[in-house]
């Protein structure tokens, strides 16, 4: 039999790469599309909307290479990696946690190039496929306790620096204080956002333009020395219009807006790679020869794509999945009682209707929510928020940012309803509009009441997982420093209460 005999047409290529890439896109759109949302909502993430096509280019730029290499495909790990995202992809989708469904994408990326590729071919493209995880809001997990000490920073040398301009300032943790006005370095003042972006732009540049690792961490090093360099120059611009009377801080010049970190730090790479080009020695011949032509041991080129098990393989894994996300979500569940029928009168707390715009926090998108105002002859007015998502959507869940606000200064206490039971839920203070609240809260799933976010976010997804329902609630009681006594005692009334009107 000839080698033409078992090999398939050019047709068939290009039918089973179509296939493929149909499933792909068709199983990851609703991935792209929640984290296009957060890119275009958020400074952090804004740099996103680059990363493929950037991707996409670095894997273009290698072709000569990759047409050298041999084919090995990879059944068992390749498989494996696949269906391993495919766990991350349902995970992602069941807990509405965008952050899953971008490493599943990388994930399904990398298992998919060694289960058709081979290995050859996945160790080529693994910065491309690493790269990617820039596209991720992976960096609201470490961002966060960066913020403080750049603020810190960023406050002691733009004192620094306008005190050496000859305008008298002085430091104050955070805050800069100056003869006319005291300002303050915020959290979005720290420069940590724009430092993201300034690195995932300067990896690639430096992946192109340099050759030795040690020059490609000196470019990327140099390019956050000059983002904060450029954050401490716009805290001292702006604190010099402040000093000569401006009024608005962030709006006569584009220079006082943050953006013009990232402007600064990609000029800032773009000399950088400039300059370490021109230092780093020419290539020789037989390194240029050696880098695009990595060659089969045999010396034949590289055989077409072969039709085997390896691509019905990764079509059933990809429309199995596919299907399963699709039913994941079985549609909204409903409460049993509507919220505006609860109760007035609770066991000797009386009750009135407040307005929503008065709520120390609310859930957005929540699908029902109820504010009242308790009160019985020993206590001070006590206020409950009840809201319920029937189903969960991103930008539309429990638990995210918004409520880890909630967390912040709140501990697990245990509570004892009659008779006997023993629930878990949350205690602390929060800042609402104006003045500081004592504040019990917790969530409840489907009647399991869970005071830690992490565990309502698990359950949320078992609850997809196994019973196709997406649906929970968050009860907030707020009142007055100091009446901790009487809130625990509205909390052990209202819990049966609550279970009424809850699926």
């Amino acid at each position: 039999m000839s080698l033409n005999s078992v090999l398939p047409s050019p047709k068939a290529t290009r039918i089973q790469i179509a296939l493929l890439v149909g499933v792909f896109v068709l199983l990851y759109s609703p991935v792209l599309r929640d984290l296009a949302g957060i890119w275009w909502g958020s400074d952090t993430y804004s740099h996103g909307f680059l990363i493929l096509p950037i991707s996409l280019y670095l894997v273009w730029a290698k072709r000569s290479e990759l047409r050298q290499l041999p084919l090995k495909q990879n059944s068992v790990w390749g498989l494996s990696l696949v269906l391993a995202a495919g766990l991350l992809l349902l995970l992602g989708t069941a807990g509405q946690m965008a952050v899953l469904g971008g490493l599943s994408f990388v994930g399904m990326i990398a298992g998919l190039v060694l289960l058709l590729l081979g290995k050859a071919y996945l160790k080529a493209v693994a910065f491309p496929i690493a790269y990617l995880f820039f596209m991720t809001p992976l960096y609201d997990y470490f961002l966060p306790p960066l913020n403080w000490p750049l603020q810190l920073l960023t406050a002691s040398m733009g004192v620094r620096l306008l005190q050496m301009l000859g305008v008298p300032a002085f430091v104050e943790q955070q805050y800069i204080v100056l003869p006319r006005i005291t300002l303050e370095v915020a959290t979005v003042c720290s420069g940590t956002n724009y430092l993201i972006s300034i690195i995932a732009i300067g990896l690639p540049l430096a992946y192109l333009t340099l050759r030795s690792w040690g020059s490609r961490l000196a470019l990327i090093l140099w390019a956050v020395a000059i983002g904060l360099a450029a954050n401490w120059v716009r805290v001292v611009l702006i604190g010099m219009w402040a000093n000569w009377g401006g009024e608005v801080l962030h709006g006569p010049v584009a220079i006082f807006r943050a953006m013009f970190v990232a402007w600064v730090g990609v000029l800032g790479l773009v000399v950088g790679a400039w300059g370490l080009s021109k230092l780093q020695k020419p290539a020789t011949q037989d390194h240029q020869m050696k880098l695009p032509m990595r060659q089969r041991g045999d010396g034949e080129s590289c055989p077409p794509l072969e039709w085997n098990r390896s691509w019905p393989m990764a079509l059933v894994a990809l429309t199995l999945l596919g299907v399963y996300a699709t039913f994941l979500d079985r549609g909204p569940v409903d409460l049993k009682e509507d919220l505006s029928t609860f109760p007035i009168s609770i066991d000797g707390w009386l009750g009135k209707q407040a307005d929503l715009r008065d709520a120390i926090f609310r859930i957005e998108g929540a699908d029902q929510e109820l504010l009242r105002v308790y009160q019985n002859h020993e206590s001070q007015p006590i206020q409950l928020y009840v809201a319920y998502l029937a189903s969960q959507r991103q930008r539309k869940t429990l638990v995210d940012y918004r409520t880890a606000a909630l967390h912040r200064n709140a501990r697990a206490v245990a509570v004892t309803l009659p008779p006997g039971r023993v629930i878990t839920v949350n205690r602390g203070r929060f800042r609402g509009p104006g003045t500081e609240h004592q504040v019990i809260f917790w969530y409840d799933m489907n009647g399991r009441i869970i005071a830690d976010r992490y565990r309502a976010k698990l359950e949320t997804m078992r609850d997809a997982l196994v019973h196709g329902r997406t649906n929970g609630a968050l009860v907030l009681i707020a009142g007055d420093p100091g009446d901790e006594a009487q809130m625990e005692l509205f909390t052990r009334d209202l819990v049966s209460r609550l279970r009424a009107s809850f699926p």
